[in-house]
């Protein structure tokens, strides 16, 4: 299981559309592309499982999920330097809030995980910061 954990990608493209809003849209519409299709989304939940028991997998666990992660950090960084979200935004807060729902849809409630969902958590988001 190390060694099948150890093959997920997480690396995804950091979208640069000029806004805030644009690029968490284009980031959140790929993301759930991604979790509707792609073969590793049905096996995070017993990768999640198996990383409260052994030491090695939650490493694995910790580096996927620090690299679906990583896009949103930087798009929350180039947001706050440019104006667009407060300096006193948290981004581990911000990321969760933003991926959250996603997750939540596909793993627990399986309602459609859609672009017109999407759009919805980006403009519940915007509309707090």
């Amino acid at each position: 299981m190390i060694d099948a954990c150890s093959q997920i990608n997480t690396k995804q493209d950091v979208p640069d559309t000029g806004s805030f809003e644009g690029d968490i849209t284009a980031f959140l519409t790929s993301m759930a592309t991604l979790l509707r299709t792609a073969r590793w989304s049905s096996v995070v939940p017993s990768i999640i499982d198996a990383a409260e028991r052994d030491p090695d997998i939650a490493q694995i666990h910790g580096i996927i999920q620090r690299g679906h992660a990583a896009p949103l950090r930087e798009i929350i960084a180039r947001a706050v330097r440019n104006g667009e979200i407060p300096m006193s935004t948290d981004p581990s807060t911000l990321i969760a809030v933003l991926l959250g729902p996603l997750f939540y849809r596909r793993w627990f409630s399986r309602e459609p995980l859609d672009d017109t969902f999407v759009k919805a958590v980006v403009q519940n988001v915007i509309s707090q910061l």
